[in-house]
């Protein structure tokens, strides 16, 4: 047939007539001449293909199916359901609002695609192409959707479609007419340019829709979870005069990026810190609220009381008297510079593993603090001790997550506390943050890509 147009073009055959039978196609069809140039470009085509223009080369073609014509020439074939079936695939795996407009607005089936929607504090936005072919919003009130005769009622809905002819004042980046219809809830999409296949932009829109409101209750349920998860991670480790501070948290959750574990540092006006490493029982989310619960405790506490052992009765109280189901342990200490250089450090612990002291000369010692579980038994005894820390000397909070952590290859084998302290000796002369580095790499080389708990330490330095 495409050999027939080339003859035809010679010797007068009737064109229109050739065009009337591509015309009746119900796919989009471009028919290019052995020099790669655009000779027919059906109605649908004109909507399937945006970029093919009559007389000039098609740009590369990512979508549709290829089709020798024989004598050079070849058709490009695009059909409704492809289409339509690439806008869902494209569209359904978007969450974020603003990107999910944009894509309606790029895979439109027109030259030019408004999508209106309603906005925050009762405002329309207008989600259009620029003339620089990027997508932009803007804003206005309701009022201006009513200078353009017979679209309100596209956005209310009362009707199934409406061609605006005059656009009135609505920020359309265009001009001349165009076919309006409804999207979402109080949205339209409103497309400009081309021979209108009504019921074409009514099942684009119907995906569209979809997607758009999908998006929106997700994206909208992230920022929920972010806003709540925000009150659950940790804090960033604060300025402390005359102490440095680093730390590794690896909750066994990596994708929420939240566990039991919980640290915090809290310092005073008097140049003194408070300073807790806990454990919650389990993982996950209900481990994390609960290490949110005692964290908050702790933090409201520590205005009433400062000595770690009677903090720990105080917090094992509250924890009670609000019901508490879930095993927490934790060490709670506070530190004071001291004028001569390092530090003073007094500690108590709930259940939780000994911290460890790295002397200067490459020693490590087991500090002795013992103390129940926090938050089960109604008696509990807790005792506190004091350390001292000479400049560049280095104390190591740590969850069991560390010492638990299976081999890769033999899941029997644990890290433990004999591997943890060699492991911290070698850290002699390092700064805080090479310390946690260092065990953080060395715990990982043992654990490989293999599952792990919630793995969480603290590492406090007397500056030197």
């Amino acid at each position: 047939m495409a050999q027939g147009y080339r003859q035809g073009a010679d010797t007068g055959l009737d064109l229109d007539a050739w065009r009337r039978v591509v015309d009746g196609f119900r796919e989009a069809v471009v028919v290019l001449d052995p020099d790669g140039v655009v000779r027919l470009v059906n109605p649908l085509a004109a909507v399937l293909f945006p970029e093919a223009r009559p007389g000039s080369p098609l740009p590369p073609v990512d979508q549709g199916r290829q089709q020798d014509l024989g004598g050079g020439w070849v058709a490009w074939y695009r059909g409704v359901e492809d289409y339509l079936e690439e806008v869902v695939r494209r569209l359904t795996p978007l969450t974020d609002r603003a990107e999910l407009l944009r894509c309606v607005v790029e895979l439109a089936p027109a030259k030019h695609t408004v999508v209106v929607m309603p906005g925050l504090r009762g405002r329309l936005e207008w989600w259009r192409r620029t003339p620089a072919g990027d997508v932009a919003v803007a804003r206005t009130t309701p009022q201006v959707a009513d200078t353009a005769p017979g679209f309100t009622a596209v956005l209310d809905r009362l009707v199934e479609h409406a061609e605006l002819t005059d656009l009135g004042e609505g920020p359309w980046g265009t001009s001349g007419a165009g076919v309006a219809v409804p999207l979402t809830e109080g949205g339209a999409l409103v497309c400009f340019g081309g021979a209108w296949n009504v019921d074409l932009l009514k099942r684009f829109a119907i995906r569209a829709a979809a997607a758009v409101e999908a998006g929106t209750r997700l994206s909208e349920q992230q920022q929920t979870v972010d806003a709540l998860r925000a009150n659950l991670l940790p804090a960033t480790l604060p300025n402390v005069p005359g102490v440095r501070l680093a730390r590794v948290y690896e909750p066994a959750h990596r994708r929420v990026l939240i566990g039991g574990d919980f640290y915090d540092v809290h310092p005073r006006e008097d140049g003194s810190a408070a300073f807790v490493l806990g454990d919650v029982a389990g993982n996950g989310l209900e481990a994390a609220v609960h290490s949110g619960r005692v964290r908050q405790s702790l933090h409201t506490l520590l205005v009433v009381e400062q000595r770690p052992a009677q903090l720990l009765h105080l917090l094992n109280a509250a924890l009670r008297a609000a019901g508490s189901r879930l095993f927490t342990t934790l060490v709670v200490g506070t530190m004071m510079p001291v004028q001569s250089g390092g530090l003073r450090l007094t500690l108590a612990a709930g259940g939780h593993p000994a911290p460890l002291v790295l002397r200067g000369d490459g020693r490590v010692d087991e500090v002795a603090v013992h103390g129940g579980i926090v938050g089960v038994l109604a008696e509990v005894r807790f005792h506190q001790t004091t350390v001292t820390l000479a400049p560049g000397e280095t104390l190591l909070l740590y969850s069991d997550g560390l010492t638990e952590a299976r081999k890769h290859g033999d899941r029997q084998e644990l890290f433990g506390d004999v591997r943890l302290k060699a492991a911290l000796a070698r850290c002699a002369g390092l700064s805080a943050d090479a310390v946690a580095e260092h065990l953080r790499h060395v715990v990982f080389d043992w654990l490989g890509t293999t599952e792990h708990d919630d793995l969480t330490l603290l590492v406090l330095q007397a500056e030197s």
